[in-house]
């Protein structure tokens, strides 16, 4: 665990925040409902400019099921790039495939500028780094979410995969197959699927698993 400062652990009476999750105690959270989601949101320390905060983010969001917009993982993923696209310098940095609280996961880290301080008549272009973790449970889809300005970005990494080390459902049960959580370099929080190797010992090619819905 981070040495950062102590933990909370995170839990909710709305009934759509069926998970549970450790987060720093010194940071501000609050419960937000949109018009199709719910995003509990924990703001960090800010950057030494005083222009930014960075932020911790669990985002649910309904599924064409439950009169959500997307109707599958990689239709929220595609969207999501869609408009992130649109930033200045916007590039994706990683994609990682695996498992997040036994359910199949995608992660994703995209860089990207944007002008801070907002809305003032001399904003300086910023460079941001972001670090998104998708996976659709039941009929629901869930967004962890990190995001920092650059410089800051490294120096509390270690608070997101504590999040992501803690997240769990809470109607898991033992009937569930436990996979164990692991952080290959460069420290991607999703259990990555092993390598295939080729009969003549070289790495092949390897394609996203297949997802129901």
């Amino acid at each position: 665990m981070s040495e950062l400062s102590n933990y909370i652990r995170f839990t909710s009476a709305n009934p759509r925040f069926n998970f549970s999750f450790l987060y720093p105690s010194d940071w501000q959270l609050r419960e937000v409902t949109g018009a199709d989601y719910d995003e509990v949101f924990i703001l960090g320390p800010r950057n030494k400019e005083n222009t930014y905060s960075l932020a911790l983010a669990i985002r649910v969001t309904l599924s064409r099921e439950k009169g959500g917009r997307y109707g599958s993982l990689e239709e929220l993923i595609a969207d999501h790039l869609a408009r992130c696209q649109r930033s200045t310098g916007f590039q994706e940095i990683s994609r990682a495939y695996g498992y997040l609280a036994d359910v199949e996961a995608t992660e994703i880290e995209i860089g990207y500028t944007i002008p801070l301080p907002i809305n003032t008549l001399n904003p300086q272009k910023t460079p941001i780094v972001e670090r998104r973790i998708f996976l659709k449970e039941g009929e629901y889809f869930y967004e962890v979410i990190y995001r920092a300005v650059k410089e800051n970005y490294y120096q509390y990494l270690e608070a997101f995969k504590d999040v992501v080390r803690t997240f769990e459902f809470r109607y898991a049960t033992a009937q569930r197959v436990y996979r164990p959580l692991v952080m290959p370099a460069p420290a991607y929080a999703v259990h990555e699927h092993p390598a295939e190797y080729r009969a003549d010992g070289r790495e092949s090619q390897r394609t996203p698993p297949e997802r129901n819905g």
